[in-house]
């Protein structure tokens, strides 16, 4: 992390960090910022691409942070791609603002660097890729409660909620969660084995087979995440993105993995160990990278995929609108503002139980005035 800020201190015209703290019953977390516009005073134009990107989520896959600084050194101009034309490059980034997390598991990564190798979970033995609230707590047959502990509700964790948080007030267009375990470009679902249905989330997949043909060599496998990685995976951040946030283009990748290797060894498994090997990954995904910034923004200026823009406007659940944050949905300049940030258990609890004694009071009432009813007609003389 210590790069990445040396990094957006250098580059001030492009690039802006901030950082966001959260707790959580005793429990805290904070998460890195980074976002690129080639002209920072363009940061807020509404009329730009939106692209939010999140690595580090498990803290073993140390690889992609490194893939995220990757792609901030080409986003600055300190490091280049030599199969790309610039020209091309600069017309596809003056389009677009990227948001980026480089560690969102920092405790998490914490844990793996004091020598516990195979923690994938945050800092108090939650997967913050089984926190999300799409399909939560469901429990497959092969459920490892070790690994995939979704948490005692979704999004109760403080690096779920920066996370939705940074998705509600960005809207983001184009979604990608950065993992390793093995090379993988995947599409919604994770916690069915299907993809979307329709010609938009077709020509997504023609998209990626186009990356896996230009810079995986056929080696990833394309598809939905619950049909192709061999289990179903619920409560992810890609299918809050693409189902609940409406994010036209949510994606996960998967950027390496070695199956050769002892599955107690997880540096290996999730981590390249030589240098030749490690420059090819962030080489090869760099370049995937910037090859989808420049095929997405194409897909998404077709007229058909004008309707897909995110739309935060519409209803959502309740259990989402008590997990989420209320919106000013307008202002003077077109920019929104949180005004309360819900998110409570407690509340959830609350209402749920409002709910329940409403509907036995309107029941009680009901009888009572059904039992009434038969007492007046019974007196009537016939």
């Amino acid at each position: 992390m210590e790069e990445i800020k040396a990094l957006v201190h250098r580059h001030p015209d492009k690039l802006y960090m901030e950082v966001i703290g959260r707790q959580n019953k005793g429990y805290h977390a904070e998460m890195t910022v980074v976002t690129y516009c080639r002209n920072r005073k363009e940061i807020d134009d509404r009329s730009k691409y939106r692209v939010l990107l999140s690595f580090g989520q498990h803290g073993r896959e140390l690889i992609t942070s490194e893939l995220a600084l990757r792609i901030l050194s080409i986003l600055s101009g300190e490091q280049f791609l030599p199969n790309m034309d610039p020209s091309s490059l600069n017309k596809t980034l003056e389009r677009l603002v990227i948001k980026m997390v480089p560690m969102e598991n920092l405790n998490g990564r914490k844990l793996v660097e004091a020598g516990d190798l195979c923690e994938r979970r945050n800092g108090r033995g939650v997967d913050l890729n089984r926190n999300w609230s799409v399909d939560w707590g469901k429990k497959e047959k092969d459920y490892d409660p070790y690994e995939e502990n979704p948490g005692i509700a979704p999004f109760s964790e403080p690096e779920t909620q920066i996370m939705r948080k940074l998705c509600v007030s960005f809207e983001p267009h184009i979604w990608v969660n950065v993992h390793s375990g093995m090379e993988a470009l995947f599409m919604p679902y994770d916690h069915k084995n299907t993809t979307p249905d329709g010609s938009p989330a077709q020509r997504v997949r023609s998209m990626l087979e186009n990356l896996n043909r230009l810079h995986c060599k056929q080696r990833c496998v394309v598809g939905s995440g619950g049909g192709s990685v061999g289990y179903l995976a619920h409560g992810t951040a890609t299918d809050y993105m693409y189902d609940i946030a409406r994010v036209p283009m949510a994606f996960t990748f998967e950027i390496y993995g070695d199956r050769t290797v002892s599955s107690k060894d997880c540096f290996k498994m999730f981590n390249p160990s030589d240098l030749t090997t490690f420059n090819g990954v962030l080489h090869d995904w760099s370049s995937a990278f910037f090859t989808m910034f420049n095929m997405s923004t194409h897909q998404l200026d077709e007229p058909h995929s004008k309707i897909a823009v995110p739309n935060l406007e519409k209803l959502v659940s309740i259990d989402d609108y008590l997990n989420g944050y209320l919106m000013e949905r307008s202002s003077r300049y077109g920019k929104k503002k949180e005004v309360l940030d819900l998110g409570m258990q407690e509340i959830r609890t609350y209402f749920r139980l409002f709910l329940l004694s409403s509907v036995l009071l309107m029941f009680m009432f009901c009888s009572r005035i059904s039992k009434s009813s038969r007492q007046i007609v019974s007196g009537m003389p016939l």
